[in-house]
């Protein structure tokens, strides 16, 4: 009993076998479609807080429009529900990413001594003992 399952499973394997490794042309789209949409996604999402990210996720962003514009040229509903504007303000940031104080002196609405204080660090420096940081912060 166990040779002839044993035989139905090698055979089920072995014809679906070419199958796992080719995609239709449907599941290519979408697979790059989720791709360059999580890429711009990541991108957008740094560039709200580092200019760099900003600049590039701007640069991609004109790839981007071409890609639309080539897969669906006849139909401008869906062109105009996936365009996306590019980061006009940027973000005041230093390289490592830490949020430099806007003209008020403020961080996302806090202080900026008392941001600094429960992140843990200063602009252009490193923390010297992360663990002196407020948790979850």
């Amino acid at each position: 009993m166990r040779l002839i399952a044993a035989t139905a499973v090698l055979i089920i394997l072995a014809l679906a076998a070419p199958a796992l490794g080719q995609m239709t042309e449907y599941q290519r789209g979408v697979a790059n479609g989720l791709k360059i949409g999580l890429f711009m996604g990541e991108y957008y999402g740094r560039g709200q807080y580092v200019t760099d990210y900003a600049g590039q996720f701007n640069t991609y962003l004109e790839t981007y429009y071409q890609f639309l514009y080539s897969s669906f040229a006849n139909n401008q509903t869906l062109i105009d529900e996936f365009m996306r504007s590019p980061i006009s303000a940027r973000p005041k940031s230093s390289s490592s990413g830490v949020l430099k104080p806007d003209a008020s002196g403020r961080i996302l609405g806090y202080p900026a001594a008392a941001y600094y204080t429960a992140i843990g660090a200063v602009p252009g420096t490193r923390v010297n003992n992360p663990g002196d940081a407020l948790p979850g912060v």
